[in-house]
């Protein structure tokens, strides 16, 4: 009965974007079918004559939960451990390349003191563009890991974001809101899995911003594993992550011993044995 269900909510989640597809793009005989681009491109995602690309995206559909500070400091924590990493900055508001370029700004880093390359790329131009771009952008770094940091209130970027990766990870921050946001997340990772092989990308729910002690933070967990998807290590809201934004610096870089670099530590392992699986 599940395996006829799957099938079921494929073949529609198939008819609507196929619709959606015909209302943008019309009848023109020229154009390029971008959502089956997405579904080919996701059979191999690697670069010619490169090594195996996996790819890991940080999406939710709502700002403010984190997203770029996780996306980031996780990219430098593998980069740190010796990954051959790429950071791309999907989002339109840029806050990785701007955390990127403030290092040298505020006197706190030089330039390309990140552990990894970070480089602008818009998620709403088109698949076959991102694709394109990505592959690029993979070859110049010889990049081995992608992190993908994706815009807020897009799905259409989140799902070409989704339909790429291996592992989705989903900040989720202790307010009903941001619960309700991550569910419209995992969603969209959801489909994307339907449309692909039923198998990835895998999904992983990030705590995000976590105030300990308080009742909020407490009831997380019994409200993230409703969503029924992994729970990975949270991160807490420390005041070392913002002085490191501050700085243009990781975590990692401003306070490596530091709890919250510990945290970050524990959120790369769970995402490289999810990677592994």
């Amino acid at each position: 009965m599940r395996e006829t269900t799957d099938k079921r909510h494929g073949q529609e989640t198939r008819t609507k974007y196929g619709n959606r597809e015909r209302e943008i793009y019309g009848n023109s005989s020229i154009m390029i079918s971008s959502f089956s681009y997405i579904l080919s491109a996701t059979r191999d995602h690697r670069p010619r004559g490169s090594a195996t690309v996996q790819i890991i995206s940080v999406i939710n559909l709502k700002g403010g939960v984190g997203k770029t500070t996780i996306a980031l400091n996780l990219a430098a924590t593998l980069a740190d451990q010796g990954r051959r990493v790429l950071l791309i900055d999907a989002d339109p508001q840029q806050s990785a390349t701007q955390w990127a370029q403030q290092g040298p700004a505020a006197g706190g880093a030089k330039p390309g003191a990140l552990p990894m390359p970070v480089m602008s790329l818009r998620a709403d131009d088109g698949a076959p563009q991102f694709k394109t771009a990505l592959d690029q952008f993979v070859q110049a770094a010889q990049a081995t890991l992608v992190v993908i940091d994706s815009p807020p209130e897009l799905s259409d970027p989140a799902l070409v974001a989704a339909l790429l990766s291996d592992v989705v990870l989903v900040p989720v921050t202790p307010s009903p809101l941001d619960l309700w946001a991550a569910q419209q997340a995992v969603e969209t990772a959801r489909e994307a899995r339907t449309l692909r092989d039923g198998v990835k990308p895998l999904i992983s729910l990030v705590p995000s911003k976590l105030v300990p002690h308080t009742v909020l933070a407490r009831d997380l967990p019994a409200a993230l594993a409703a969503l029924g998807e992994p729970i990975a290590p949270g991160i807490t809201q420390r005041v070392a992550l913002i002085e490191a934004i501050v700085l243009g610096q990781t975590i990692r870089a401003y306070a490596k011993t530091s709890p919250a670099a510990a945290e970050f530590t524990a959120l790369a392992r769970h995402t490289l044995r999810r990677l592994t699986r």
